[in-house]
């Protein structure tokens, strides 16, 4: 048995040596046949090698002219190659202009994967799931593209920029920068991806991208052959692209035709009718507030190109006015490491970032509230013409943004000049909630005067929190005469005393816009021998105004310009590289004695000054090294020549540069306002206008019921709504004639509303009892400030021709008389802005022209509806948690 199975292996092992062996002949006879094949015939097969390359060439760089549709719903232009003709290119190209350093290619093309969130027409908490879509990008070298030209930064403090000739994304990450192609509607208009991702309805993740302060984009980016009619046209000359992807727009329905200017963001929709292959927009309206064209409210209907006259009316400019995104996302942050307070931040600074647009720019910023706490952002000065509901006056404007909700403000950037924005709702301006509105005049007046700007942001500092540590102590029987409390630092610009440097950075000339942002605070500003030319005064342009200093009380702001070269002898001489920039706190503002004041409610080892320090100092380098000055701060100051103080806080003798036409209006009517302090029925501080203190559930001031009919102070109705709702039936009397007066007199309803005719010109007078100097602010409108107590004879000698504001500062035990023009329908809040005050009930409500703003066609927009509902189911289920560090 074992010698058979021997022998059957043996011939298996022959068998397979003779198959192997068959198998080498072969592939040796087949090597030599191929051999002799290439050598005979050598040229031929080299030349069908070459065009089969070239073949495949064609088929992956140039374009299929075929299909311009991708399986993601993009409809592109007519894509080509990447090595197309560079006279071509520079032909179509429209960043020509631009200057974007050394021409050079690409370091690399491919795709970054972009998430489209498509909104839902019926509910916005039910959103679609995010749409996958890949656009094209050119990625570069940062140090051979650098940012030049005119760029938007939608999203403050991150790297993400939009072209604003081209509109074209760049967004920067530590090393490289990427460029994104614009896009383009059916008639050729550029949109920027930017804006997409600004706005919230795109990100670089399916979910919601949170925070894009430290974006790399590597992370996003994938390298891959991205050619044919899927490519947009590749600037080989200049860098980036210079076409776009065709889109289809109005997808989102946020902009009326009016608004599709050079950088709107209409956006592309996938259609969910399984019967139509094709794509189409939503079919919402085009204004919040209108069913078709015909009904859009003024913000929409603004001309595209309007005429910006100047001072000299030598010539008449044209500018093409924007459309401009930012978000704003609040969230609590501990700015300081010694200290355990919560800060409101925004975008994670508190100041918040500066929104810097041009006047009549379309304006919209999409706020987000990461807080515990109902939210709400007031645009300070801004006069909201035509959108009363955008004021962001919690109660009579909307209601609070609901933790973990949004809301996107819609408005118009008028008038021009230096203001702010901060929250209107439950101290939230106190713990940190502001930040600077700059809005530009086309062209900016002064600007061939000075070759830099600063702005001063002043705030003060508490070391505990405003609404849940200062307010039980404000308003509790314990402090029966309302005393509010002094705060314990001031910070500028969110830096300490002496820590702010502010380098000349070789500028003679330099213009300075100071923001009183307090809660409380009043200053005098100065700078060691130099004088001030005061050149703005909130939002109207002075002529230049010469003075060594001047006062600022709440809300107000003040621009002026210093030419450098004017420094006093005194410190040109002894060569110090810096002076002192002072701001120095009105003491006589505070009840208590500052200095010594120990403050019942703190605990003494909080790190920063428990003794209040009045004078703040900020440091101005001359030569740019931010050292500090060779002379002692408390060394005296030498008197400048030719140059004092103003008279009075609001600056009446500072002439406005641009005078009315038709010079200012007689009044037509006459409301009269009395400031009185006192305790109510529970022995509560509180105080009263008018004998009257201003109730509003809405803004958690409950200082009484409802009245029976009328306006009530409902959490969830704010006054505007009820105005379009409550139409005929607001229970507040007409304007009468009473003895004493020749004009009509403006009336209330004795719970804080008074009512005002549209187009009527009404002289007020604020008549403060009390012993502090109160800063009255008037929503939606600016007035003229006639006179005051502390300058009486400014009404005669200033007939015709008298300064405008916002906001007054009424003199202690004085008054102050100010006209305003009712042109803007709405509600409108009347209060003093020291933060503890309003929280007293310091206020009236405004009602002008209820008939008006039907006749305008305003209605109540559905989101604002939608945000009150969602604000009922928080407080059903409000439980708050104190932020930790």
């Amino acid at each position: 048995m074992e010698d058979t199975t021997t022998n059957v292996e043996q011939q298996q092992n022959l068998l397979s040596s003779a198959v192997q062996t068959e198998r080498s002949k072969s592939k040796t006879r087949w090597s030599q046949t191929v051999y002799r094949t290439i050598t005979e015939h050598y040229w031929p097969i080299l030349l069908l090698l070459i065009v089969i390359m070239i073949s495949i060439g064609v088929v992956a760089y140039f374009p299929r002219l075929e299909s311009n549709e991708t399986e993601d719903g993009i409809v592109l232009k007519q894509g080509t190659s990447f090595n197309r003709n560079q006279q071509s290119a520079h032909g179509q190209n429209p960043m020509q202009q631009m200057s974007f350093g050394r021409p050079k290619p690409p370091e690399a093309l491919g795709r970054i994967t972009i998430y489209i969130r498509k909104p839902s027409p019926d509910d916005d908490d039910d959103r679609k799931p995010p749409l996958r879509v890949y656009i094209p990008a050119a990625r570069y070298y940062a140090r051979r593209f650098p940012l030049k030209g005119p760029f938007l930064n939608f999203m403050l403090s991150t790297p993400i920029f939009a072209n604003r000739a081209t509109q074209e994304t760049i967004i920067y990450s530590p090393s490289r920068v990427y460029i994104l192609p614009a896009l383009t509607d059916g008639r050729g208009k550029l949109y920027s991806i930017a804006r997409l991702i600004a706005t919230g309805y795109a990100s670089f993740t399916a979910e919601e991208m949170h925070s894009s302060k430290s974006i790399d984009v590597n992370t996003y980016f994938q390298s891959s052959a991205v050619t044919g009619a899927r490519v947009p046209k590749i600037d080989t000359q200049r860098g980036g692209f210079s076409s776009g992807l065709r889109v289809n727009v109005d997808s989102f329905g946020i902009y009326g035709d009016e608004d599709m200017n050079d950088d709107s963001d209409e956006y592309y929709e996938e259609d969910n009718d399984k019967n139509n292959k094709h794509h189409h927009t939503y079919d919402k309206p085009r204004h919040r507030n209108s069913k078709d064209d015909s009904s859009e409210t003024t913000i929409t209907s603004t001309k595209k190109t309007t005429s910006v006259s100047t001072a000299t009316k030598k010539s008449v400019p044209h500018y093409d006015h924007a459309g401009v995104n930012f978000t704003l996302i609040l969230e609590y942050i501990f700015p300081y490491p010694q200290s355990k307070k919560p800060v409101i931040g925004i975008n994670g600074t508190s100041p918040g970032p500066l929104i810097d647009v041009f006047e009549n720019d379309t304006v919209i910023i999409r706020v987000i509230n990461r807080l515990d706490v109902p939210t709400a952002i007031h645009w300070h000065g801004v006069r909201q013409i035509g959108t009363p509901d955008m004021d962001g006056a919690v109660g009579l404007s909307q209601c609070a943004i609901p933790p973990g909700h949004e809301m996107i403000y819609k408005f118009q950037a008028t008038p021009a000049g230096s203001t702010w924005y901060h929250g209107h709702l439950l101290e939230q301006l106190t713990d940190g909630l502001f930040g600077p509105l700059i809005i530009r005049r086309r062209p900016e007046s002064y600007s061939d005067l000075y070759q830099s700007e600063q702005i001063l942001t002043i705030a003060d500092w508490y070391n505990i929190p405003a609404h849940t540590g200062l307010v039980p102590y404000h308003y509790s029987p314990t402090n029966p005469f309302g005393l509010p409390p002094p705060p314990d630092a001031i910070v500028v610009n969110g830096s300490f005393t002496q820590s702010l440097v502010i380098p000349a950075n070789g500028s003679e000339v330099i213009r300075f816009r100071v923001i009183c942002a307090t809660a409380f605070s009043m200053f005098t500003i100065s700078i060691d021998g130099l004088r001030l030319y005061i050149i703005e005064v909130d939002t109207t342009t002075t002529i230049p105004y010469a003075v060594d200093s001047f006062t600022v009380n709440v809300a107000q702001r003040v621009s002026f310009y210093v030419n450098l070269t004017e420094l006093d002898p005194t410190y040109n001489s002894s060569g110090t590289p810096s002076v002192y920039i002072r701001i120095q706190a009105n003491e006589a503002v505070y009840a208590q004695d500052v200095p010594h004041f120990i403050p019942p409610y703190e605990n003494r080892c909080y790190p920063y000054p428990t003794f209040f320090t009045s004078l703040y100092l900020a440091v101005l380098s001359l030569d740019s090294t931010n050292s500090a000055p060779t002379y002692a701060a408390s060394s005296a100051t030498p008197i400048l020549s030719n140059v004092s103080p103003p008279l009075d806080t609001n600056i009446l003798d500072a002439r406005p540069l641009i005078r009315n036409a038709d010079g200012i209006p007689d009044s037509t009517h006459y409301c009269y306002i009395e400031v009185t302090f006192g305790a109510d029925s529970d022995g509560y501080g509180v105080a009263f206008v008018n004998n009257v203190t201003y109730s509003s559930d809405a803004n958690y001031m409950h200082m009484r019921d409802d009245p029976p009919a009328g306006f009530t102070s409902d959490l969830y109705e704010p006054l505007v709504f009820q105005m379009v709702r409550k139409a005929g039936q607001l229970a507040i009397p007409s304007p009468l004639l009473q003895a004493g007066n020749d004009l009509p007199v403006i009336q209330s309803d004795q719970n804080g509303h008074y009512l005002i005719p549209y187009q009527a010109v009404v002289d007020i007078l604020i008549n403060n009892t009390a012993g502090g100097e109160h800063p009255f602010h008037l929503h939606g409108h600016n007035f003229w400030i006639v006179s005051s107590s502390d300058y009486p004879e400014a009404e005669k000698l200033y007939a015709g021709d008298y300064i405008q504001r916002d906001t007054v500062s009424v003199p202690a035990g004085g008054w102050a008389k100010i006209r305003f023009v009712a042109d803007n329908p709405g509600a409108w809040f009347f209060h003093c802005h020291i933060e503890w005050h309003m929280a007293d009930g310091l206020a009236v409500a405004i009602i002008v022209a209820p008939e008006q703003l039907l006749t305008n066609g305003y209605n109540i927009p559905q989101s604002g509806q939608k945000q009150c509902e969602a604000l009922q189911r928080f407080n059903t289920t409000y439980d708050p948690v104190l932020p930790s560090n």
